[in-house]
């Protein structure tokens, strides 16, 4: 399989040199010369997966969609069966024996992977392109009850890895070893014969509002170009809803470090496109301050990161940095006495 995938991707390269066209009746056009091997091609995957750390369980209605396109020498004639492998990996692994490191002498949820369901030939309907498509759907109790892992102590970013075996008729069989990385992972093809469905976390309310902030710490980046003044900021920074699940915009994502320690250095400074998001048991900043240095004229991207540290109530301590070594300490207090969610304690106990 590996020489087919590879004369695939020559041609299909070759075809974006000389500037052939890239739709769908080019790479028809690849797949008719070919006349052996076969790929499982991803079309879209619906990741359903939440999990909720409050109740120890998924979600009602929780599930991992993916619609697959098989392709083959014989426009599906081919396509026998495919066997699909599972097992659930523990990506929150913490310190159980409290030895101060997590090793292999923790717990590990991890199982072993096994066969969890094959489908076959009848199982496919012709798509627009002529070739099989299907629909498959896991849920969440289907790979719970395969596995047999404790449904209680999964965590939000837990996963199950879905493995896809692909079988022909004339006895050959394709998976994940057999693909390159433009066919497992390249803009067409998108044929990984691997997927891992990781689960998101249920968002108990929003964080939408008007948050006070007091920095108790500022420190320059090495290097000399910030130089933080000795008066610390405090003000109020607001996050509005976005289309994003758990995700939000804000106003300043630098609980204003950056007007501390960049006073009149750069101009053409652009807030618009950072964000903040509830990823289960934290707080993820996004996007970047793009800013323009005025002596340079050289454009400079401003990403941050944030840990929480302590929670007490309404009060959010948390430790920030930037891609330029600066770095802080605030308390983030919400609005109107509210106290912030639970999940977000998990970190921090």
């Amino acid at each position: 399989m590996k020489t087919i995938i590879n004369y695939i991707t020559t041609i299909v390269t070759a075809c974006v040199l000389i500037g052939c066209s890239g739709d769908d009746k080019t790479v028809d056009q690849v797949i008719d010369q070919v006349t052996s091997g076969a790929v499982l091609r991803t079309i879209d995957i619906d990741n359903n997966m939440i999990y909720n750390d409050l109740t120890l369980q998924f979600d009602e209605g929780s599930n991992y969609i993916l619609t697959l396109e098989e392709q083959d020498a014989q426009q599906g004639g081919l396509l026998d069966e495919i066997e699909i492998y599972t097992r659930f990996i523990e990506n929150t692994r913490v310190d159980t024996n409290n030895d101060g490191v997590i090793d292999k002498n923790d717990d590990d949820l991890s199982t072993e992977i096994g066969l969890i369901r094959t489908i076959n030939s009848s199982d496919f309907q012709p798509g627009d392109r002529g070739v099989p498509v299907s629909i498959i759907t896991f849920t969440a109790e289907e790979l719970i009850a395969f596995t047999q892992v404790d449904e209680s102590k999964i965590q939000g970013k837990d996963d199950f890895e879905l493995r896809f075996l692909l079988k022909l008729t004339d006895g050959r069989s394709f998976s994940v070893d057999d693909a390159n990385g433009n066919v497992s992972g390249g803009s067409y093809f998108s044929s990984p014969y691997t997927y891992r469905t990781t689960a998101g976390c249920t968002i108990t309310e929003t964080l939408a509002g008007t948050y006070t902030y007091t920095v108790t710490e500022l420190i320059s980046a090495p290097g000399g170009r910030s130089q933080c003044t000795n008066s610390l900021p405090t003000g109020e920074v607001t996050w509005s809803e976005t289309d994003g699940r758990g995700e939000y915009g804000t106003t300043d994502i630098s609980f204003g470090q950056f007007d501390n320690c960049y006073v009149d250095t750069f101009s053409k400074i652009d807030f618009d496109k950072i964000k903040v998001t509830w990823d289960c048991t934290g707080l993820v900043a996004s996007g970047a301050i793009k800013t323009v240095e005025k002596e340079t004229k050289k454009k400079i991207d401003f990403s941050y990161t944030y840990k929480i540290t302590e929670i007490s109530g309404g009060d959010m301590t948390i430790e920030f940095g930037n891609s330029s070594g600066d770095r802080g300490t605030v308390v983030l207090t919400r609005p109107g006495g509210l106290t912030w969610p639970v999940l977000f304690k998990a970190i921090v106990d």
